[in-house]
């Protein structure tokens, strides 16, 4: 649908139909490059790692994915109106409902051979390859790759009949597997075509 004369396209909008977070180990062959994840291709083809068990699960309908970015100082100059942000650190916090297995890893640690875990905390310090999607209305699909580590952990209160869900919080950390960027993010759209010739970096 084309803007109106008031530049407004109602497509546009961003209605969220769903999605998924997936985590596997920090480790270069796990890295999404930005040709896989190009804004005309629809699927984005995963390194191997990226199986069914690397997903954290279902997420919570009242606890979806919520960025959040905290600056440090503002840098202010002698001469009024130029200024720099502080440098910024991005978060993705969402409830996640299960408490499978990958859960357990990333919030705490390794099990023994009896499946015993030795709780110290409830996040673990490590960081991990991350890849999350976002399915929108009219077919579009927000992808993110990166490096994160679980920032925070805070286990909703248990109440009889309810699912128990734990709010993560991911922080996106600036690495050379990404080129130094906190991610990588593309909006695939049906409307996308890819270009005649091939991109340069």
């Amino acid at each position: 649908m084309a803007r109106d004369n008031r530049g407004n396209n109602i497509d546009d909008a961003e209605l969220v139909l769903g999605g998924s977070i997936a985590l596997v180990e920090y480790n270069p062959k796990n890295k999404i490059t930005r040709e896989s994840m190009a804004e005309w291709i629809k699927t984005v083809e995963l390194p191997e790692a990226y199986g069914t068990d690397s997903y954290v699960g279902l997420i919570s309908s009242d606890g979806g994915p919520q960025d959040g970015r905290d600056g440090g100082d503002v840098t202010e100059f002698y001469q009024g109106g130029y200024q720099l942000p502080g440098e910024a650190s991005l978060t993705l916090a969402f409830t996640v409902a299960e408490n499978n297995r990958k859960i357990r890893r990333i919030t705490l640690g390794e099990p023994d051979e009896y499946g015993v875990y030795a709780v110290n905390d409830i996040i673990q310090a490590e960081k991990w390859c991350c890849y999350a999607e976002e399915l929108l209305k009219g077919g579009r699909i927000r992808r993110r790759a990166g490096v994160v580590q679980v920032s925070g952990n805070e286990p909703n209160q248990s109440t009889r009949g309810e699912v128990k869900g734990q709010q993560l919080t991911l922080t996106w950390i600036e690495d050379d597997m990404y080129d130094n960027a906190k991610y990588f993010e593309s909006v695939y759209d049906p409307e996308n075509k890819a270009p005649t010739t091939t991109p340069t970096e």
